[in-house]
């Protein structure tokens, strides 16, 4: 009768306890998205947490006992020795390094000081009762809470070390875990009555921290699916050669086969040379040299001339030695004939780079006919076979570039591509470099074979 109401007691107290462990364990598994190395820690920390708990009830219903009792001493140093354990794992479940060995030497010199209540010469250098069941604190008889507060503390340092250059939001999320559990373990330094309240501050805080890891490294997923199927499009645009565009310009070769047969001829030679460019291209995740890139595009303004013979091309590249996204100055030169110069008798055409100390710039202008806000947010105005929008993700993604478009209908289109010097772009990816790391952690974390 005993057991059943010390049960239901027990369970009144720790229901929210109880709920965390239950949840831990049933939806942690070995599958989820954390790694099988943290969701173990995370489930040895729940169970170890309830272990505590049943602990703390214990020793808290010998002292209600009048007469002292050994099982008090037990209980006591059992809960003692373990909450700086069980501090430790959280800090190894967060913490991607491995942690030193001498870092858990703190817990057994915390247990040896407190297994003293047991020594009768020394039982009153941590804790001990008196006759009257009464607690009777030592000089050491801080030690537990000490030696968990230094933990902490690590805890912070080691945070602020491995997240400094990474994502910040990681870095207080991780930290606000850290902060709940000094405050837990200052009150209960204040508070007499003991630990009740950190067993479920820890639990939360692994609720709380499992539920942000997942949350980003789905977040990571999702953005890495959105980047693959950046570039997949970006392949697909090579393939989609457009027929009209081939149509026409071997209208234009039968046209002029029969005054120039010369002309023709070039205009053949450029038409395949552009096909072998677009469709051996294959890499769309590095960038490209410019020069490189020019080369693509001096042959379609050659084919594009052959079409459009009012067509005037006017080059000023002061500067050629840098890197860009393939594809990304032919789909804007395509867009401004396409969309700005095709329907016109006469158009011109400038292409300019130039350097500065901040970084190469990229100048695409026509005098076509321009178009409005409304009109540069429908598809027909976002490129012809590659959208503005794709353009503009990948020079930021590669080169850590940005786009500007000017527009004004009847005067024409300017866009200005600027791409900061190689060690500021570098500077400005370290953020997503560390990303493709940690996802690549997280990976052979999911692969790895528990032993």
């Amino acid at each position: 009768m005993i057991f059943v109401t010390l049960l239901s007691d027990f369970v009144t107290k720790n229901f929210i306890l109880l709920i965390l462990v239950v949840g831990l364990i049933l939806v942690v598994s070995k599958k989820t998205a954390i790694g099988a190395r943290s969701a173990r820690f995370i489930r040895i920390i729940a169970l170890l947490a309830l272990f505590l708990s049943i602990v703390d009830y214990l020793e808290n219903y010998c002292s209600t006992l009048s007469y002292p009792t050994v099982w008090r001493k037990v209980f006591s140093w059992i809960g003692y020795t373990l909450r700086p354990l069980l501090v430790v794992l959280f800090i190894r479940t967060t913490i991607s390094k491995k942690i030193a060995l001498w870092f858990y030497s703190f817990v057994f010199i915390n247990s040896a000081i407190y297994v003293t209540t047991f020594i009768p010469p020394l039982e009153k250098l941590a804790f001990t009762y008196n006759e009257l069941n009464e607690f009777d604190r030592g000089p050491l008889g801080y030690s537990a809470h000490i030696v968990s507060f230094i933990y902490i503390i690590a805890f912070l340092i080691l945070i602020l070390g491995e997240y400094k250059d990474g994502d910040r939001s990681t870095a207080v999320g991780i930290g606000w875990c850290a902060a709940s559990n000094i405050a837990a373990f200052l009150y209960e330094t204040l508070n007499p009555t003991g630990f009740e309240i950190l067993n479920t501050t820890i639990l939360t805080s692994c609720c709380f921290y499992y539920l942000f890891l997942h949350t980003q490294i789905t977040r990571a997923e999702t953005m890495e699916k959105e980047l693959l199927l950046s570039d997949q499009r970006a392949a697909m645009v090579v393939q989609e050669i457009r027929p009209r565009f081939v149509y026409d310009i071997l209208l234009r070769v039968r046209n002029i086969i029969k005054t120039s047969p010369t002309r023709a001829e070039e205009v053949i030679y450029n038409l395949v040379a552009y096909l072998e460019y677009n469709l051996e291209m294959t890499d769309f995740i590095h960038p490209i040299p410019f020069e490189e890139e020019m080369d693509r595009v001096l042959v379609y303004l050659k084919i594009e001339q052959a079409r459009l013979p009012g067509l005037h091309v006017v080059l000023q590249l002061e500067d050629k030695d840098f890197n860009i996204p393939a594809l990304t100055v032919q789909h804007l030169v395509e867009n401004s004939i396409q969309h700005g110069l095709e329907d016109q008798n006469e158009g011109t055409l400038v292409i300019k780079t130039f350097s500065s100390e901040s970084g190469h710039s990229i100048i695409i202008q026509d005098n076509g006919r321009g178009f409005s806000s409304e009109e540069s947010l429908t598809s027909d105005n976002q490129g012809s076979r590659f959208g503005i929008a794709n353009v503009t993700d990948r020079l930021e993604r590669m080169v850590a570039g940005d786009i500007n478009i000017v527009t004004k209908p009847g005067v024409g289109t300017t866009v200005l591509i600027s791409i900061p010097n190689d060690k500021d772009a570098i500077r400005a990816l370290k953020m997503s470099d560390r990303e493709k790391k940690k996802l690549e952690r997280q990976e052979k974390k999911k692969v790895k074979v528990e032993d």
